[in-house]
C-alpha cells in the first residue's frame, strides 16, 4: 500500500513488484544453435560499456529470459532489467518499475534507489561512512538509555542510604 502511494506521489504509474513477463513467440522446431546462445553477443553490442551481464534462464516453458545489465560498479538502481522471448529473442516490456533505466520515470528511479540509499552506496565511500555512523548511533541508543536509567536508579538508592546513615 505504501509503495503504491509513493509511486502516485512522485507521478509513477507502474507496479513496484518485480514481474517477469511471459513469452510472446512460439517454439520453433529448428536444430542447431539455441536462441539463448545468441543473446550475450547481442547484449554486448547493445551495451558495450556495461560492467556485467547477469543472465537468468527461463523458469518454465512460458517464462521469458531475464537479463540484468549492470551499468556501474557498486550501484544497483541504474541497472537495466531486460526481458527476452526465449524462442525469438524479441525484447518484452514489463509492467513493473524494473525495465531499462533510461526509460524510467522519476518515480521509478526514486523507488529503484531505495536499496542503494539504504546501504549508503548512492554517495560512494562518504555515503557508506555516513550510513555506518548513523547505524552505529542508532544501535547505541538502547545501551545508553539503559545506562542512564541505571545511573538514575542507583543515585536515588545511594542518596537514601546516605540520608539514613546521617
Amino acid at each position: 500500500m505504501d509503495e503504491v502511494c509513493s509511486l502516485q506521489i512522485f507521478g509513477g504509474d507502474k507496479e513496484a513488484a518485480f514481474i517477469i513477463p511471459e513469452n510472446i513467440g512460439s517454439p520453433s522446431q529448428g536444430e542447431g544453435v539455441l536462441p539463448i546462445d545468441l543473446l550475450i553477443p547481442k547484449l554486448q553490442a547493445a551495451s558495450p560499456n556495461a560492467e556485467s551481464f547477469e543472465l537468468h534462464y527461463p523458469t518454465g516453458p512460458d517464462a521469458s529470459i531475464y537479463v540484468e545489465v549492470s551499468n556501474s560498479s557498486g550501484l544497483y538502481y541504474d541497472s537495466d532489467f531486460r526481458f527476452f522471448d526465449q524462442h525469438t529473442l524479441e525484447e518484452i516490456e514489463t509492467p513493473s518499475i524494473y525495465g531499462k533505466y533510461e526509460n524510467a520515470k522519476v518515480a521509478d528511479k526514486i523507488l529503484r534507489m531505495n536499496y542503494d540509499i539504504h546501504i549508503g552506496a548512492i554517495g560512494g565511500i562518504a555515503g557508506k561512512i555516513i550510513a555506518f555512523l548513523v547505524s552505529l548511533l542508532t544501535a547505541s541508543l538502547p545501551v545508553t538509555g539503559i545506562l542512564l536509567w541505571y545511573g538514575r536508579t542507583y543515585k536515588k538508592k545511594h542518596k537514601k542510604l546516605a540520608e539514613v546513615e546521617l
